[in-house]
């Protein structure tokens, strides 16, 4: 079996072109689109970097893998040698295969599994644990100048992605794979050139933050605040967003050229292609301008698009369905024949992708951990989000905020002061599921709630609050 993950770094969901978005930001993930099933309500489980991919490849939530933020707290995933002390080998009552990762399974299956990224460097040790191959792209050589002030923060070129992972498939012997190429772009910092940014100044600007919204802003002294930022007017943020786009753009077209190949080989029609982000990246709608940090939709709503191999049926088009990556894994499995490992927590999305008139949930649930602690639940009308840990915000972040998604998908009018009804069995609907997923007796979440997010911990030396 052929199969490729494309994971992009900061991809939010609203600005490619096949979920409507006006610029000319994504014409490759497009023509995917026209060939896949593309989900519109597809979250990640975790988020941002660290724990998305977590979850992604543990097939768990963080509840369960214990992943919830960046720092130390990230550094082990839940399995049971980093429970005692592991001697190399597995019990009878504690087999190995139900703590299996996702590429673990192509990898005990003999597929060749090969992951090209930028992310162990984050660092994440338990993300690299048994593949056949795994390329880490090297930064360009050119020195940068940017407010960064150096080129270590994994900023390889999507350029080089591209070109490892066509390397490592011509290299491959026989017709199966499993294939994860992680771009780095278009995460901060923004390195395309004026020409590249400026065909996206005429896009039309997202309506939040107003000129009101984003005075306001300017009163916070606050990390990834208007004020930092250099945001005065929504001429300032047009700037901002531009060379966003302009990087999806790029790391767009690198992406067309790994599609290509798998065309011009004959493998595309015959290989499950995944395409997915880590998170998304919000500017200013909720006061802090390119930056991932809640459980808003513009850091956790992401594009989800399946191709399925072309032997297996696929009604084409958009779905509707809530769903997040922990639900990847199993999809995963399911087209290679395999029973998912017994502690995954996903569900296949294959009747779906099959179907648009397939069953889905009625709600899900999804976690922020950096600079926040938050938990959502969403279901097809509202949002609930439950803050544990306002970060640098306190003050500024309600215990709780409640949406009504349709009519206000940008997380704008919190009526939970007027729904209190609606709050408590939210919430009770969350706790429930923190009850069924979680593994150990303490909430991860919770946990790094009474330790601090790792990115608040990280700056508040330097932002006392808001």
């Amino acid at each position: 079996m052929q199969v490729l993950f494309i994971d992009i770094d900061s991809l939010r969901a609203d600005h490619v072109g096949g979920y409507g978005y006006e610029g000319p930001t994504t014409p490759n993930i497009d023509d995917l689109i026209d060939d896949a099933v593309a989900f519109e309500r597809g979250y990640v489980a975790n988020s941002p970097c660290m724990p998305s991919r977590a979850a992604l490849t543990s097939g768990r939530f963080g509840i369960a893998n214990g992943v919830e933020t960046h720092g130390r707290q990230s550094q082990q995933i839940d399995r049971p040698e980093n429970r005692t002390d592991w001697a190399g080998s597995w019990t009878e009552n504690q087999p190995e295969r139900p703590w299996w990762t996702l590429p673990e399974l192509f990898f005990q299956n003999r597929i060749p599994t090969i992951g090209v990224s930028s992310f162990p460097r984050h660092p994440a040790p338990w993300f690299y644990h048994v593949w056949h191959t795994f390329r880490q792209p090297q930064e360009p050589d050119e020195e940068m100048t940017v407010e960064w002030g150096h080129v270590s923060f994994q900023t390889p070129r999507a350029e080089t992605v591209t070109d490892t992972a066509i390397e490592e498939l011509e290299a491959v012997d026989g017709d199966s794979f499993f294939l994860y190429a992680q771009y780095w772009d278009p995460h901060a910092p923004y390195n395309r050139s004026a020409d590249e940014i400026e065909r996206f100044r005429d896009t039309p600007l997202p309506p939040h933050p107003t000129e009101e919204q984003l005075e306001a802003h300017r009163e916070w002294d606050t990390l990834r605040g208007a004020t930092q930022e250099g945001i005065e007017t929504r001429g300032d943020l047009n700037e901002m967003i531009s060379a966003y786009d302009a990087e999806i753009r790029y790391t767009d077209r690198h992406v067309g050229r790994l599609l290509e190949y798998l065309k011009s080989t004959g493998q595309y029609d015959e290989t499950l292609i995944v395409l997915s982000g880590d998170h998304g990246e919000e500017f200013g709608e909720h006061g802090l301008y390119r930056e991932h940090w809640s459980t808003h939709d513009g850091t956790q709503r992401v594009p989800m698009i399946v191709k399925a191999p072309a032997a297996t049926e696929m009604e084409q088009g958009t779905r509707e369905h809530l769903i997040t990556n922990v639900d990847f894994a199993p999809t995963i499995a399911d087209y290679l024949g395999e029973s998912p490992p017994e502690r995954w927590q996903g569900t296949s999305l294959r009747a779906i992708i099959e179907s648009s008139d397939a069953d889905g949930r009625d709600a899900i649930v999804f976690d922020h951990g950096l600079y926040t602690a938050q938990r959502a639940i969403r279901t097809p009308e509202w949002k609930l989000v439950r803050t544990y840990h306002p970060g640098m915000w306190g003050g500024v972040l309600p215990e709780y905020q409640l949406y009504e998604m349709n009519d206000d998908p940008w997380e704008q009018d919190d009526l939970a002061a007027d729904r209190p009804d609606l709050v408590d069995s939210l919430e009770e609907e969350m706790i429930l599921w923190a009850e069924r997923h979680r593994t150990g007796s303490v909430d991860p979440l919770r946990r790094v709630a009474e330790r601090g997010p790792s990115g608040y911990n990280s700056f508040k030396d330097g932002f006392e609050g808001v």
